[in-house]
């Protein structure tokens, strides 16, 4: 089993597919944390009707992109994640994180 990390930024379709295959066998995966940079996103909701933990990092909260991304690996090491999956997230990746996950984000 291979433990995903989700980043998202809207509606969570793309989160929705990916829980809608784990749940019926298709995907032999857990997501064992969703990442959102839109406080409003409804993949906030779709995590949490599935108990999936979520947080919110919103780079105004940081000084640069790059502390903003360094919070985010924290996470996602904390969290034991294995593959990062860009989920509709509509932010550019700094090598901050790009470099924590090589050859491990899709």
């Amino acid at each position: 089993m291979i433990n995903l990390g989700v980043l998202v930024s809207g509606s969570g379709t793309n989160l929705q597919a990916i829980i809608d295959s784990i749940e019926a066998g298709g995907l032999d995966a857990k997501i064992k944390i969703v990442i959102s940079n839109n406080a409003n996103a409804y993949a906030i909701e779709r995590a949490k009707t599935h108990n999936i933990p979520v947080f919110i990092i919103q780079d105004s909260h940081f000084q640069t992109r790059e502390d903003s991304d360094r919070h985010i690996v924290e996470i996602l090491k904390s969290h034991s994640v294995d593959l990062v999956v860009l989920a509709g997230f509509m932010r550019l990746l700094t090598p901050v994180l790009i470099k924590s996950f090589p050859m491990r984000i899709i």
